[in-house]
């Protein structure tokens, strides 16, 4: 049986830009403790705390050689890699030099768009036609980092070959270009998606360099593992919670002081067994239509109905290391069941990976995971 094991040796390399070609490795006993995490639409981080004392003097002056935005860290579990990102911040004392990375969304949230967001040809053809969400990031990308006036080289954060998409069925229309129709918005890449493409659906991560672009998952789609209570290091409860539970999502831009010329969208179904439970989200973003905001309400509905039923794992527990799932397949955003045979909640519930959080120190290794309960999107009709 595939299990997650016990991690026998964590090592780290200091690699150029690229995460290709090495620059310094301290040695595996001169790492004292490495930190590691993966997140859904987030920046994940890193940290490696290296013993100055035993990494030695030439260990150590390649050590103090090292450029933020300029070196990467790369972290190997058991030889294979988990982990890779920006160095962004260097702290050293007498005894200690501390590493601190962020993954490559940092290149996103230090990189403004100068390009038009305008999405809403039908033209194929067209590279701003309407499509998924997803496939509207890696243009927005693409289109950034592929070259130009403020591209010191073409795609120089390598990392465009690294990105992978799983795409929602549903179009998205999406414009961002001011009542001209011709301004750009210069905000952040990672603004954009954060402000404008998740509220969509779209979720993102990074495994090692590879960039996600990814939508939540449904009760359709195949489970990575099946986990039960024993998978867990601590006395995991099962919570069902109605006070996040909604039969109804309303998104708005309609303001106290000006009631008048707001739209809405909505989505979800008055329920034969909850009745109706509305949630109201006021969006305070300028120039929605209503189809922007019927697809924030689309997105908001996921996993309120039925009412949501979630694992609470204790504070300082994880993941056991006969859990029957691979490091590889903890991927932020991926569907985990959960068997919660012998309680009186006992069922079998799909939930998705929201982070994964891990921390080696003196040799030993705690795999701490959160999960978010699966529910499935209201497919209505959008508004016309």
């Amino acid at each position: 049986m595939t299990e997650l094991g016990c991690a026998q040796e964590y090592k780290a390399i200091i690699h150029w830009l690229g995460g290709a070609r090495p620059f310094t490795a301290p040695g595996a006993i001169a790492l004292t403790s490495v930190t590691w995490n993966r997140t859904v639409n987030d920046t994940a981080e890193a940290t490696i705390v290296i013993n100055k004392g035993v990494a030695g003097e030439s260990c150590c002056a390649d050590l103090g050689r090292i450029e933020p935005w300029v070196h990467e860290l790369s972290i190997y579990r058991n030889g294979e890699l988990v982990w890779q990102g920006l160095i962004i911040r260097v702290t050293e004392n007498a005894t200690r030099f501390l590493v601190e990375a962020w993954d490559v969304t940092a290149w996103l949230a230090h990189c403004v768009n100068t390009t038009l967001l305008r999405y809403l040809s039908t033209n194929p053809a067209d590279p701003r036609h309407v499509g998924p969400v997803q496939e509207i990031a890696e243009t927005i990308i693409r289109a950034n980092l592929e070259g130009g006036l403020y591209a010191p080289s073409p795609d120089w954060p390598r990392m465009l070959p690294y990105i992978v998409r799983d795409d929602d069925t549903t179009v998205t229309r999406f414009e961002k270009d001011g009542s001209d129709n011709n301004s750009v918005w210069q905000v952040p890449i990672l603004t954009i998606m954060n402000d404008e493409l998740v509220p969509r659906g779209l979720e993102y991560a990074t495994v090692g360099r590879a960039l996600l672009l990814g939508r939540a998952q449904t009760t359709s789609d195949k489970a990575k593992a099946r986990l039960n209570l024993d998978s867990f290091a601590g006395d995991v409860e099962i919570v069902r919670d109605g006070t996040v539970g909604t039969t109804l999502v309303w998104v708005t831009n309609q303001n106290d002081q000006e009631i008048s010329g707001a739209q809405f969208g909505v989505s979800g179904v008055v329920s034969g067994v909850y009745g109706r439970l509305d949630l109201l989200v006021r969006s305070t973003a300028e120039g929605l239509s209503a189809y922007d905001l019927w697809q924030i309400a689309r997105a908001s509905y996921n996993g309120r109905n039925p009412m949501p039923t979630s694992l609470k794992i204790p504070d300082g527990a994880g993941l056991s290391s006969r859990a029957p799932v691979t490091i590889h397949q903890l991927v932020p955003g991926v569907r985990i069941d959960v068997a919660a045979d012998g309680m009186c909640m006992g069922l079998t519930q799909p939930y998705r990976l929201s982070d994964l959080d891990v921390e080696w120190r003196d040799s030993a290794e705690k795999v701490g995971v959160s999960l978010v309960p699966i529910g499935d999107p209201y497919t209505g009709a959008p508004p016309a």
